[in-house]
């Protein structure tokens, strides 16, 4: 999805998980929804980091796209301006939220390490599989062009030395 799309929907989530935590006596009549917005947010940091990182190239044929600029700019700061905004509420929730009070160490400033913890672990455990994924994926192909080019050569090998027996056969016939 694009930054706005996510970002339009990370900021319905968040407003949805803004009500249940005021109305809510315990805090999990907000998991489900946090959760969500959790992905959401994972999202759309994804993407505002793509769109950092990744170099914009021109293409081969065709008009180069000259967008407005200053309302792209505008989108992408808001984008990671409401992120930011959103995580240091996550952090006030589990401060002094719906999340404060519980118990065991996941709430408060404990739980809010455990769950940054979480976080960073399980993107490093999503990155490093991707990373995996593409190396199969490369290897793979690799793999393929070699088995094929392997087969196309040997093939040809075969017929050449076809090829020359029956000249040989026929030249002495």
């Amino acid at each position: 999805m694009d930054p706005i799309t996510l970002l339009a929907t990370a900021s319905a989530i968040w407003s949805g998980i803004k009500k249940a935590s005021e109305f809510a006596a315990e805090a999990e009549g907000v998991w489900g929804q946090l959760s969500k917005y959790c992905g959401v947010a994972d999202q759309l940091e994804q993407a505002i980091q793509a769109e950092k990182n990744k170099p914009k190239k021109p293409k081969l044929f065709g008009d180069i796209e000259g967008g407005n600029d200053t309302a792209e700019a505008f989108n992408a700061f808001e984008a990671e301006h409401k992120l930011r905004q959103m995580e240091a509420d996550i952090r006030h929730e589990f401060l002094y939220g719906a999340f404060c009070n519980l118990e065991h160490g996941f709430g408060g400033a404990d739980g809010y390490a455990k769950f940054c913890n979480m976080r960073r672990e399980i993107r490093a455990r999503r990155i490093k599989m991707k990373q995996e994924q593409e190396q199969m994926q490369q290897e793979l192909w690799d793999n393929l062009i070699l088995w094929f080019g392997g087969s196309v050569i040997i093939g040809a090998g075969i017929f050449i030395i076809y090829m020359l027996v029956t000249m040989v056969i026929e030249f002495r016939g």
